[in-house]
């Protein structure tokens, strides 16, 4: 992958040529941020500049046998980790390459449950184990293939189970020649302490909104109106504007949803509440959670209608027209617990909570909270 061809984060990509053309290229280093920002895309890019042979001072040329070789996944000094749903005879991620393959090729942005969804196992979350970490120490103790550096990239590092992570820390603090360690990572809390401190931390921000109608504009061939509505409520993140993009007529379901949920709660209607939780929970997990965020959105919208006024609202003529009337609502004594709950919410579904207990709550919480 090229650095020109990913979208933003120009000071990262600066910071990470000047250390490859200074020769100071530290051996282990962890990309913190959510892969829809461009976390994996950043290291990715940055392993092909480390390899290319015919590199210019600001990218890698994207021609010669190493940048092929990389951008297909398949330089064999270039070794990645992955979440895998383990099984009894599939404990690694060799053994679900191919897979994890074809998605980063279709787009480096891809999710953690775009890979559930492409392993056809959306409810169950998978795990970097110690017998990945066995591999990976047998790989890179090996003589490198074409005689420079070797790469191990761990994608989505935070999903290591204890024995993994301790058998990590141990090549990090021992590393051998020439052997450089990429971590991408969403969240570090999970990650050990000790890790952490011997590697170089790399932050990668969320993207702002002109980037994201951008790129959902030039790489994907968005309408210009589409591009825009996504970017104002994606929180930066290429990734989920993607799939927002792809969803097409379903963000009219959601807008439906949402209005006949917020008139339950202002009526505060128990029966119709949980009603309406029994379809929510037929939705599946990946489209619960695009619908918190699309009420989220709405919130948001909501609240920026009654402090700059509707005019400088993104959203489509029908949600205007409802904002405008729901707007008296949401305002500053409530949006920080609303914000609260609905985050809460999503953190939840994403790990597998009951979607029916977890909107009949919200659903108690929004009897109390949304008024005037």
């Amino acid at each position: 992958m090229l650095f020109n061809e990913i979208i933003g984060q120009e000071l990262v990509k600066q910071n990470l040529i000047q250390t490859v053309n200074a020769e100071r290229i530290s051996h282990a280093q962890l990309f913190h941020g959510k892969l829809g920002y461009g976390s994996f895309a950043l290291a990715l890019a940055y392993t092909q500049y480390i390899f290319c042979t015919n590199k210019t001072s600001q990218d890698s040329c994207g021609g010669c046998a190493s940048c092929l070789k990389i951008s297909q996944l398949s330089h064999p000094d270039v070794h990645f980790s992955f979440p895998v749903q383990l099984e009894a005879k599939k404990k690694t991620s060799d053994d679900f390459v191919s897979e994890w393959r074809e998605m980063i090729q279709k787009s480096a942005y891809s999710s953690e449950q775009d890979w559930y969804h492409k392993t056809g196992n959306e409810n169950k979350k998978g795990l970097i184990g110690v017998d990945e970490s066995k591999r990976i120490a047998e790989k890179i103790s090996l003589k490198s293939y074409e005689g420079g550096y070797k790469v191990s990239l761990f994608w989505l590092a935070e999903n290591m189970n204890a024995a993994a992570a301790n058998k990590l820390l141990k090549l990090i603090e021992e590393p051998p020649e020439k052997t450089l360690i990429f971590l991408c990572a969403e969240s570090i809390e999970s990650i050990l302490p000790t890790i952490l401190s011997r590697t170089q931390l790399i932050k990668v921000s969320p993207l702002n909104d002109a980037q994201i109608s951008q790129g959902l504009t030039e790489i994907l061939g968005a309408d210009n109106q589409r591009a825009t509505e996504i970017a104002s409520y994606v929180n930066g993140d290429f990734s989920l504007a993607t799939n927002e993009l792809e969803m097409g007529e379903e963000k009219s379901f959601y807008f439906d949803s949402f209005v006949s949920w917020m008139r339950l709660c202002f009526k505060k209607d128990v029966a119709g509440a949980v009603k309406f939780v029994a379809e929510v929970q037929k939705m599946g997990k990946e489209k619960q959670k695009a619908f918190l965020l699309f009420v989220l959105s709405v919130f948001q919208k909501s609240l920026m209608g009654n402090f700059v006024g509707m005019q400088n609202v993104k959203a489509t003529e029908e949600q205007k027209k409802f904002i405008q009337n729901f707007m008296p609502y949401i305002h500053e004594r409530n949006i920080g617990h609303l914000h609260e709950i609905m985050s809460e919410a999503y953190y939840h579904i994403d790990r597998n909570a009951n979607a029916k207990i977890l909107f009949l709550d919200l659903s108690f919480d929004l009897f109390k909270l949304i008024k005037k």
